[in-house]
């Protein structure tokens, strides 16, 4: 007997998944990735987030300092990543009105984030040039698809791999532990970038923990979208 499920629940269940996710996300990975070989064609690898920090740091080592085939690069880990999840899923069928209800979940998730970690503490921030504001804007981008895919999508799957199957932690515990261990992990990233104060090293730990959460049960591309909507709340308030 096949059971029936709610329209509400089809829809968390499948707006979860990675084909969702991948088809959500990949119009903001290429404005990001066009944006960045144009406001920052002269300053490729020095104003990045701290989710490319890893990457690009790797390839200027690696002595490839092309952007264009860098951003190829990391396009292409991008849908290595997200397309090697979609044949794990199997699923089968796409609901187009779905992608609307995802975003709009998604832009309140981002503004919950913003209220709730405005009253932890305000970020200083100072945009004064229309270029600045549109380079910081691409970034706010960049920091979502990027640093969702490295802190929340690979560390904290990587974590639990070691925490359930290393230790053999049942979930109730290592799923917690593995939100917070990459929280903090996301905060000290940060700091490469950035002057540490506690305050917004506790901060950027609370968000890496809000964002875990969601990111487990919301899946990984509302967590990318609800982090974007985030970042450009935050821009518009020094605005």
């Amino acid at each position: 007997m096949v059971k029936n499920i709610s329209a509400l629940q089809q829809y968390l269940n499948s707006s979860r998944t990675f084909h969702y996710s991948l088809i959500l996300t990949l119009p903001l990975l290429a404005i990001y990735e066009f944006g960045i070989l144009i406001l920052f064609r002269d300053s490729f690898f020095e104003l990045r987030n701290s989710g490319e920090v890893l990457l690009r740091s790797l390839f200027n080592n690696l002595g490839l300092t092309n952007p264009y085939i860098v951003s190829a690069i990391l396009l292409g880990l991008f849908l290595i990543v997200m397309i090697r999840g979609y044949q794990a899923e199997k699923k089968p069928g796409i609901h187009s009105n779905f992608f609307i209800y995802m975003l709009i979940e998604s832009m309140l998730w981002g503004a919950a984030l913003f209220v709730a970690l405005q009253l932890f503490t305000q970020l200083p921030l100072q945009i004064i040039t229309f270029e600045d504001k549109l380079s910081d804007m691409n970034l706010a981008i960049g920091a979502g698809i990027f640093e969702e895919l490295i802190f929340r999508l690979v560390l904290i799957s990587a974590i639990l791999v070691i925490l359930q199957k290393g230790l053999s932690l049942n979930q109730s515990w290592s799923v917690p532990i593995a939100i917070i261990l990459g929280s903090i992990v996301f905060a000290a990233f940060h700091l490469l970038m950035e002057v540490f104060t506690p305050a917004i090293f506790g901060q950027r730990v609370f968000g890496g923990i809000l964002l875990g959460i969601l990111f487990r049960f919301r899946g990984y591309g509302i967590s990318v979208y609800a982090h974007v909507i985030y970042n450009m709340l935050i821009l518009a308030e020094s605005w």
